[in-house]
């Protein structure tokens, strides 16, 4: 994959096939608060948009790719085809839906979708796209009568590693968060929706992180180290990744590991092109810089610690590089028991 190359405009969206009309659930009632790091995560990364850059998963790719674009595509078509998006009618939910591109493709074949996202602006530019999506924690679907059996799928694509932070760890709710997320994800499926499934993608670690370590002042810790790398990525995103075994015993009783592919190497080739057509807008696009100035006037520290942690020291790159990655990315496809087990 040519990892610099300019993407021309995006093509003209795909006709929908047989889509009905949206399902226009009411907001769900707040129960849990956005963690503020998250969000002002997701604020800043809108940096991104002044270099075209909407998409920030990660992506399927071949030899023959020639931008990021294809492989995210190819993704998400993985993605939609996993959860059972095959067919007109499909009633989709995406927890941490972005941009929205993975809705977009959804509603391309025919589904009916619903997004939840709890930074303001990207929530924003999905509804000025006319799809119908919610600011909100996502935790919040919970307590929300009105959206319990409404869809035949749920995915969850990179959200799933901000939904536990260090300090959950320290107080022993890290397994009861995830196991609580997928109690959620089996409360929105229809019980009646045959071969039901959820799908998410998320990075996870070998072995358990040490909070502690994460909450520390990453200028304390040796320079280059996993310790201060892994720092950084919680200041700068906020979030605890899952250990490869762990998710797998928190899907109990609701959930059974049905599929599971690695795609660190898609991450890192991601990544990667992110970060050179970043350097290259930096010097090529005023309106990445304008970004940067506006946040920078708001929140000097934050994005200071933001453009440090991504662009001198790629905390981000970091953890996917090497012959034995830090970090691995993977995509998991649950299948929902119908009979909770006991």
């Amino acid at each position: 994959m040519a990892l610099i190359t300019e993407e021309s405009a995006p093509a003209a969206a795909a006709p929908e096939v047989g889509a009905t009309g949206p399902l226009d659930l009411p907001a769900p009632p707040p129960r849990v608060a956005p963690n503020k790091r998250v969000q002002t995560c997701y604020t800043l990364m809108h940096i991104a948009e002044g270099a075209g850059i909407r998409d920030l998963a990660d992506g399927e790719y071949t030899v023959d790719d020639q931008t990021l674009e294809e492989g995210i595509v190819r993704q998400n078509d993985y993605l939609l085809d996993e959860v059972g998006c095959t067919r007109p009618g499909f009633r989709l939910l995406e927890i941490g839906c972005g941009y929205g591109r993975l809705l977009r493709q959804a509603r391309q074949r025919g589904a009916v979708v619903v997004g939840v996202n709890i930074s303001p602006e990207q929530v924003r530019d999905c509804q000025q796209q006319g799809l119908e999506v919610h600011c909100c924690n996502y935790r919040d679907l919970l307590e929300a009568p009105e959206w319990q059996g409404r869809f035949d799928g749920v995915v969850a694509n990179g959200s799933l590693e901000h939904w536990v932070q260090p300090e959950d760890v320290k107080a022993g709710r890290a397994n009861a968060i995830y196991n609580e997320s997928f109690e959620i994800a089996h409360q929105m499926i229809d019980p009646v929706a045959s071969d039901a499934r959820y799908v998410t993608t998320a990075i996870h670690v070998p072995e358990p992180l040490d909070p502690d370590v994460l909450l520390t002042d990453w200028r304390r810790l040796p320079k280059g180290s996993p310790e201060r790398m892994f720092s950084l990525l919680h200041h700068w995103f906020g979030g605890y990744y899952p250990t490869y075994t762990q998710l797998p015993e928190c899907a109990r009783p609701f959930f059974t590991l049905e599929k599971q592919t690695d795609g660190t190497t898609g991450y890192g080739a991601a990544s990667q092109y992110r970060m050179s057509r970043m350097r290259r807008a930096l010097a090529t696009k005023p309106k990445v810089l304008w970004n940067i100035a506006k946040a920078l006037a708001r929140r000097p520290k934050t994005t200071a610690q933001l453009l440090y942690a991504y662009f001198i020291e790629e905390a981000w790159d970091w953890q996917f590089r090497g012959e034995t990655p830090p970090t691995r990315l993977l995509r998991q496809t649950w299948r929902r028991n119908a009979t909770l087990e006991s």
